[in-house]
């Protein structure tokens, strides 16, 4: 959301007066706002040299498609010529300089935070721990980079895994696009960890770490903090720290629960009330039919998809909604959309074993009564 990038931008810029600062819209204008009046500069996902960038566009819904673009953004910047690059996430406000830390790596090499700095010694440890180790040993709300043959290698990595997967699948192993660094270390060279308190503080190092707040400074575990997270927060509730854990009430985390007041009024005056309302562009066909997730999901799991051209186009019989809309067998109901609902839900593979065969009917059944309603599916897919 346009606001919160408003903020971190501010903060970054307090801290780092004349520092060039880049936004990446994972969106477009569409005259809602004018980059030229922003304090930034705005680049675009066409401004990265992603391969079949329309594909990577159309394969991941809002959110995730724009944490797959983080090793495409980094890497850009570092084609640009700069030999470093601080890579800060939304819902972020920094604290503190982060210059130090760029240059204090040596060519070629990354820097990671991880979520926890030492082991967990409350009550609940092993539930947080296990917590962590699902989403991620490092938090991918700050990258630090430094220019080199070794970072070059670890960014491709990392863009070719985030461009097929990057999603929410903890099952499967996948966390969105930070789940992927925990391989690092392992596979490059240069690779440091930054045992910091203060760099990238978030809800899930709350519990353990003692926030201070001193006149306008704010201190992690006696630390300058830096930079501060605000991963799932909602300024319309800001009653809850984040939507990921019930349990984390602003009003009961001390002065960390003053940061977040700090944060929430900086929102607020960055409009957060207005730009959360915009819509996104990437969320309907051309003819501005809405895109189900599930239509996403079909596209992402199929390895040659160059036959459909643009696939936020329908028209046309080589169209992937043409396609979508074909018997799955080649001649009757279910639909190629509706069997790729059923490949990716094992409660309906149980409840309808044989599903092109003596449970089709029953199957399609479900479709209309539920499955219409459950998956938003337009009438162009149904």
């Amino acid at each position: 959301m346009l606001a919160s990038a408003r903020v971190v931008a501010s903060s970054f810029t307090e801290h780092h007066p004349g520092v060039p600062f880049f936004v990446l819209l994972a969106d477009e204008v569409e005259g809602y706002f004018d980059p030229a009046d922003e304090p930034y500069d705005v680049l675009f996902l066409r401004d990265l040299d992603i391969p079949d960038e329309p594909r990577f566009r159309f394969r991941l819904p809002q959110q995730p498609l724009s944490y797959a673009a983080t090793p495409f953004l980094i890497a850009a910047l570092l084609r640009l010529g700069y030999e470093r690059v601080v890579f800060i996430k939304q819902e972020s406000l920094v604290l503190g300089e982060l210059a130090s830390v760029a240059e204090a790596l040596p060519s070629g090499a990354v820097g990671l935070t991880p979520h926890l700095l030492e082991p967990v010694v409350a009550a609940d440890a092993e539930e947080r721990e296990l917590t962590i180790l699902l989403a991620g040993v490092f938090n991918a709300g700050l990258v630090v980079v430094a220019a080199g043959e070794p970072s070059d290698r670890l960014l491709a990595w990392w863009q070719d895994r985030v461009y097929r997967d990057c999603r929410y699948a903890v099952v499967d192993g996948i966390h969105y696009e930070q789940r992927w660094l925990d391989l690092a270390p392992a596979y490059f060279e240069n690779v440091h960890v930054l045992h910091d308190a203060g760099l990238n503080s978030g809800h899930w190092s709350l519990p353990d770490r003692d926030v201070a707040v001193v006149e306008r400074a704010v201190w992690v575990d006696g630390r300058p903090c830096r930079l501060f997270r605000f991963s799932g927060y909602d300024a319309g509730h800001p009653e809850a720290a984040t939507r990921y854990s019930s349990r984390l009430r602003t009003a009961e985390l001390g002065d960390a629960g003053v940061v977040f007041e700090r944060y929430r009024e900086a929102l607020l005056e960055a409009a957060w009330g207005e730009t959360r309302a915009w819509p996104y562009a990437y969320e309907r066909f051309s003819d501005g039919t809405a895109i189900p997730e599930v239509a996403r999901d079909i596209y992402r799991r199929m390895e040659d998809v160059s036959r459909f051209g643009d696939p936020f186009d329908p028209a046309g019989d080589a169209s992937l909604v043409t396609w979508l809309n074909e018997p799955a067998d080649g001649r009757r109901p279910p639909s190629r959309f509706w069997f790729g609902v059923y490949e990716g839900r094992p409660d309906l593979q149980l409840a309808f074993p044989d599903v092109l065969g003596r449970h089709r009917r029953a199957f399609l059944r479900w479709t209309r009564s539920s499955g219409v309603r459950e998956h938003g599916v337009p009438e162009g897919l149904r």
